[in-house]
């Protein structure tokens, strides 16, 4: 038993190493970002490249019914709504894990409303992409429900996207792989703690 737990302390501190040395890391890029011009841009607009046709849950279905719809659809978030399909919140992969593990209870028997995040961020079909990039730099989260100006969900832009929208572009665009790169490493930076059990969605 004390070599598990032994084996266990080591583990948690080369994870610890690993997280200060990717911290580290996007300190560096970040500083030679910014040798980059500030004017890069990607253009177009969320609406062209976001996922459509997006599965919701609402809050009252299960976290049974939330695993059910990330594994058909192969996602790792749901977008939650209230009887009026409006946009209340979200669950991601993580919420389901961590719910599973620390209540010990199956999916079946915890409610969606129990553990989504009420801090869900969102976009317009027509704003800029880089207005939407900067909402996830500045959030650190690696996706954005598409909402429509009743809050109803028509899409999802995520990392995977945009990364998908850059790699399409012609290799003279380097400025929009600056800009992805400059979100990656974003994300590799610890948030800041305020003692609010308040979070966003990841």
């Amino acid at each position: 038993m004390a070599g598990d737990n032994t084996n266990i302390v080591k583990r948690s501190l080369e994870d610890l190493k690993a997280a200060a040395a990717a911290r580290d890391l996007g300190r560096v890029v970040r500083g030679l970002l910014g040798r980059w011009s500030p004017e890069a841009r990607l253009g177009e607009v969320v609406r062209s490249i976001m996922s459509r046709n997006v599965a919701t849950c609402s809050t009252s279905d299960t976290l049974h019914r939330a695993a059910q719809l990330m594994w058909e659809r192969d996602c790792g978030a749901i977008p939650v709504v209230d009887a009026e399909g409006r946009l209340v919140g979200i669950v991601t992969d993580r919420d389901l894990c961590m719910a599973a593990y620390t209540q010990s209870r199956p999916l079946t028997d915890i409610g969606v409303a129990s553990v989504l995040s009420g801090r869900v961020h969102s976009c317009l079909p027509l704003a800029s992409l880089d207005h939407a990039l900067q909402i996830m730099r500045a959030e650190r989260i690696r996706r954005l429900v598409v909402v429509d100006g009743s809050q109803k969900v028509v899409g999802m832009l995520s990392l995977a996207d945009l990364a998908r929208y850059v790699a399409a572009l012609p290799p003279t665009r380097r400025d929009a792989s600056v800009l992805l790169s400059d979100l990656l490493s974003s994300l590799s930076e610890r948030r800041p703690s305020n003692g609010s059990a308040e979070r966003a969605a990841e």
